[in-house]
């Protein structure tokens, strides 16, 4: 429905005016106008009518009343609004009125009459303003009304009923088929892979984000799936608070080779789409151009034993993934940085392989356990004399629990700090 515009200006010729039915408002007289002026009889709707006056100030100073009646679709009244306003300065005039349809509304066109009346005695303002006499004998009562005008109307300036400068007619309608929320309440955009490439690889993992809007003013749910072509890949389900924007990622993996399309689906009608599609394809390793050389890092590392008489060996697992093209790494094992055992890892393209590479220690004491290029990932290996772990049964039973052997570690370096703790304090003591 256009709304009907009826403006009355006055005789002065003073204010350019401003009326519509908004569905979002913002600052400064920023608003969005309602997608169709149609609404349900339902209280939880917000039929916002915006009114906006500019250039209305007189003397720096401007003093509005703005009157809303709501007709129904028999012409009767069924609200009256009033709003004043006032500003001690030239910055226009912004006002929002909300009306809240009942459930007893009837079907049909409804209209606002909007009505704006101008309060200032310009005579009134003209008798202070010119009288500089007047102003002296009380100084501070003309310091209040011409910094900040609140006492315009103990002074005579103020008008109790004012002249009508403007009116217009604004018109919307309550149908019990229409929906509260706006045609695109939920809207999702910008679908992109997160590493920004289109060429995939077969058996790779992937992640896909994408974003979406919320624009009505209540939390939503919704459903997404994301197809490749008309096969559904992965769902989510998606909370998006009121008038904001979400972060949604979906995993994926490439499962077969060609050129397919990814866009998304959801659980109701309220979803719309924009740059919400990606065309993309998968290649085998050996086709791609986005491997040139093998990315072959360790992710962990671990001993069969933290305890060994000397000359038994220890067994090193080294777990390793591939982020690059096909290749072999040469795994090599350290002990307190020497070398003490080496293997070959071949590896492809996506994939994680775990290898064990025994290494035999002939260093007594404490050996730190590492491996090439990952010198933050360690164990410690306890090496005996044979002949000192046979004539020592408490050894004998550590041995059959590595952790136990951890136990007593820190129970010898707590108890040597408790001690060295309580010869301090004597010491202190005496002194």
């Amino acid at each position: 429905m256009i709304a009907t515009i009826i403006v009355i200006q006055p005789v002065l010729g003073m204010g350019d005016f401003q009326f519509d039915i908004s569905s979002k408002v913002g600052d400064n007289g920023n608003y969005t106008k309602h997608w169709s002026n149609t609404y349900p009889p339902d209280p939880k709707a917000d039929i916002i009518i915006f009114a906006a006056a500019y250039n209305t100030a007189y003397k720096r100073m401007s003093a509005l009343t703005f009157i809303f009646i709501t007709y129904d679709p028999n012409d009767n009244v069924i609200s009256v609004e009033r709003n004043d306003t006032f500003r001690r300065n030239y910055d226009p005039e912004f006002v929002y009125y909300t009306l809240h349809p009942s459930t007893d509304w009837i079907e049909g066109n409804y209209r606002v009459r909007i009505m704006v009346y101008d309060r200032l005695d310009r005579n009134g303002i003209n008798n202070i303003t010119n009288d500089p006499q007047t102003i002296g004998l009380d100084p501070d009562k003309y310091k209040t009304f011409f910094e900040t005008g609140s006492n315009a109307a103990d002074l005579g300036a103020l008008l109790s009923q004012g002249t009508i400068i403007a009116q217009q007619d604004l018109n919307f309608n309550i149908d019990k088929s229409a929906t509260l929320f706006p045609p695109d309440r939920f809207l999702l955009h910008d679908v992109r892979f997160v590493d920004a490439s289109t060429e995939r690889i077969l058996g790779e993992k992937f992640r896909i984000e994408v974003k979406i809007d919320n624009n009505y003013k209540d939390d939503g749910n919704v459903r997404l799936a994301m197809l490749v072509d008309n096969n559904m890949v992965s769902s989510k389900d998606v909370s998006i608070k009121g008038g904001s924007t979400s972060t949604v990622i979906f995993e994926a993996k490439a499962g077969k080779i060609g050129s397919f399309k990814l866009h998304f689906g959801s659980d109701t009608q309220d979803v719309k789409y924009r740059n919400a599609e990606l065309t993309f394809s998968i290649k085998e390793e050996n086709e791609s151009t986005r491997l040139d050389t093998p990315k072959i890092s360790i992710k962990a590392m671990n001993i069969d034993k933290e305890f060994v008489p000397l000359g038994e060996n220890v067994t090193v697992t080294v777990t390793a993934g591939n982020d690059g093209k096909s290749g072999t790494k040469t795994i090599t094992v350290y002990s307190n940085k020497v070398p003490v055992g080496s293997a070959d890892l071949e590896i492809k393209f996506s994939e994680e392989k775990t290898i064990e590479i025994p290494v035999k220690l002939d260093n007594i004491g404490i050996n730190k356990i590492t491996v090439s290029d990952a010198p933050s990932l360690f164990r410690n290996v306890f090496v005996q004399e044979s002949s000192q772990n046979q004539n020592n049964p408490v050894v004998e039973r550590i041995k059959e629990n590595p952790l136990k052997l951890s136990m007593v570690v820190v129970f010898l370096v707590f108890a040597a700090v408790l001690y060295r703790l309580r010869k301090k304090l004597k010491e202190d003591e005496k002194k």
